[in-house]
């Protein structure tokens, strides 16, 4: 996989090409690539074309994107990742699908809505230059189905051909046979940090985080979470620099990740 740099415009060719928000590999570590549609598609028409999905999974047609939606009765925030959005747009991960508002890739080249808007695409067309995708936006919980320019960059998710949904990651995502609390990431950090994890069943968890005197700063997520893997994002913002530390807990597991903060 190469990443390009926004100004420039991928090829028909074998490499799979992406964007990384403002040229950044690091935004491509936390919130995945962008792609433009052809490019996603591998330069296919066909709706629901496996494009740029590693074997056995596709990109998803408008249709899985309403089914989607109707799944959560229209409640966007249900899909974004725990720390997404604020207000009203805040997100909850109810539905295990961790959404990212990973911002877009603009046709000039240019980067807009970092922590804001995210987008999905759908093999479906709309016309020469345009195709379908499913928009969140971090102020509302609304759900946009909307008609994209194919020259702008947007995220990509796969569906598997049993039509599970799952993060485009170069493989199929399998459930896991035990939890996994991965390190952070990027740490250090500076405000926002990723905390990814895998269930291999749904289970109450709980996620807090400490100083590094052991008082509690602020519990990031107390409740259930599907089987399969999850983000949950912490803005340390308020904080000062320093050691911090993660606690992860269900009520059979419990493991403490350090935490390095530094402005």
């Amino acid at each position: 996989m190469h990443k390009l740099a926004g100004n420039q415009t991928p090829a028909n060719n074998s490499v799979i090409e992406k964007y990384c928000y403002n040229n950044s590999p690091a935004y491509c570590a936390l919130y995945g690539g962008l792609y433009l549609w052809d490019e996603a598609m591998q330069y296919s028409k066909t709706e629901g074309a496996q494009g740029i999905c590693p074997i056995g999974w596709r990109l998803p047609k408008y249709t899985d994107l309403q089914i989607l939606g109707s799944y959560v009765n229209g409640n966007g925030n249900l899909l974004k990742a725990i720390g997404q959005g604020s207000g009203n747009g805040s997100g909850t991960n109810v539905s295990g699908f961790s959404f990212l508002l990973s911002g877009n890739r603009a046709g000039d080249g240019s980067f807009y809505g970092l922590n804001f808007l995210g987008n999905i695409w759908a093999t479906t067309q709309s016309g020469s230059s345009n195709a379908y995708g499913l928009s969140l936006a971090g102020d509302v919980s609304a759900i946009d189905y909307h008609q994209g320019r194919k020259d702008d960059a947007y995220s990509v998710r796969c569906i598997k051909d049993s039509g599970t949904v799952g993060v485009f990651n170069d493989k199929p995502l399998d459930l896991p046979n035990s939890i996994n609390v991965k390190q952070n990431y990027p740490n250090p950090f500076n405000p926002s940090t990723t905390i990814s994890f895998s269930l291999p069943e749904k289970a109450k968890i709980v996620i807090i985080i400490y100083n590094e005197m052991g008082a509690k700063i602020a519990e990031i997520f107390s409740g259930e979470q599907s089987a399969g893997e999850h983000d949950i994002i912490w803005n340390a913002g308020t904080e000062v620099s320093g050691v911090y530390f993660c606690e992860f807990k269900t009520e059979k597991y419990r493991i403490v990740r350090k935490l390095l903060l530094i402005k």
